[in-house]
Order: C-alpha cells, then structure tokens, then sequence
C-alpha cells in the first residue's frame, strides 16, 4: 500500500486549499486531477474492478468536496485524502462482501484507462449538461429539491443551509452526497464520463 508521507505535494499547495475552502472550482480541479492519478491505483487494490473504481473515486472526491471549509485547518492534507480514500474503500467492501459470486468473477488484472490529454468539457455543450441536470433535480423530492438549489443556485454552504432549514450539517451533506449521485447515475447512462465532469458539477456546492 502507497504510504502518503512519500507522495509529492501538488504545485502551490497552500495558496490551493485556501482557494478550495472558498468554493473555487478552478483550484478543486486542479486537486481533482493531482489525486485522481494518485488514488485510482491504491483503490483499484481494493475494488479489484475499473467500474468499481470510478465509483469509489467519485465518493472520495465528493467527500472532500463537502469538507472543503476544513480543509485549511489539516496539517497533513495528503494522509487526510487517504484517510477519506480509506474509509470509502473500507465502505466499498462492506457494501459488496456478501456478493460471493461477484467477488469470484472479478479478474486480478485489469487495465486502468489514461485521462484522455484533452478536456471533454471543450467539446461538451454546456447548455446539454444543465438540461440533464434540471431533468434529475425535478424529480427529486422536495427537500432534497430544496436543499440543492440552495447550494448551487444561492452559492450557500453547507452550515448555511442546515441553519437556514433547521437541520445538522451532516444531513445537509448527506443530502447533497445523495444528490451527487443520483446526477452521477443519470449522466453515466446519458453517455456522459462523470469523472471528468466532477469538477464542472461539483460549482457552488
């Protein structure tokens, strides 16, 4: 196992989380992209599957996501990223540990697709990606509705919300978490590569 005292910071790192604890996505993609190549092969030891992997990397990235406001309070931020990359693994085989016949068809070796060096987002409408979102969100039920536009549509926190509604933080980020992947889920079958798009979904959240 990759020990994260031996990984490379990421380019400015500091001026970077300061910028990620204040919803910038430009910075967030940036982590976003110098984690992703760093984590995708300590989960693939876990998951043992491409599939599963980009599953377990987008839990891990919303996670973070979430935590943002902490983020410049952690002293070690790289062992902080693999203790949520842990947890979401740990989850991960809890989740499907009883699957038997699962876990015995699943090949030792599978190959890892490279990022592509071009961005989709320069070829992918926009305007097609908000339509897709809009379908999913007017389907969600009221609360959940509520509480995700007052995130990406009036820039509110987390902290912010759960006050305004009267809730605890950690519900309002279970609640977006969930309403994360209920995006997810739909893009993915609508042909979108959801990894890549992360940072693009993940504005004002």
């Amino acid at each position: 196992m990759q020990n994260p005292a031996r990984l490379k910071p990421f380019p400015q790192q500091e001026e970077l989380l300061r910028r990620i604890s204040e919803g910038d996505e430009r910075a967030y993609a940036l982590f976003f992209k110098h984690y992703y190549t760093l984590l995708k092969p300590f989960v693939l030891r876990f998951t043992r599957s491409v599939p599963d992997t980009e599953e377990v990397l987008q839990d891990i990235f919303l996670r973070v996501w979430l935590h943002r406001d902490k983020i410049t309070d952690i002293a070690y931020i790289d062992a902080w990223v693999y203790k949520v990359a842990s947890r979401e693994c740990l989850s991960f085989l809890r989740k499907n540990l009883s699957d038997k016949d699962k876990l015995t068809d699943i090949k030792e070796s599978q190959e890892f697709p490279d990022l592509p060096g071009a961005s989709p987002l320069d070829t992918i409408s926009l305007a097609e990606i908000n339509r897709a979102i809009s379908i999913v969100v007017e389907n969600m039920p009221a609360q959940r509705r509520k509480i995700f536009r007052m995130s990406r549509d009036e820039g509110l926190k987390p902290a912010e919300i759960a006050e305004s509604l009267s809730l605890s933080v950690s519900t309002v980020k279970n609640v977006l978490t969930t309403c994360l992947k209920e995006i997810r889920a739909y893009l993915v079958r609508a042909g979108f590569d959801f990894l890549l798009l992360l940072p693009l979904l993940l504005k004002n959240f």
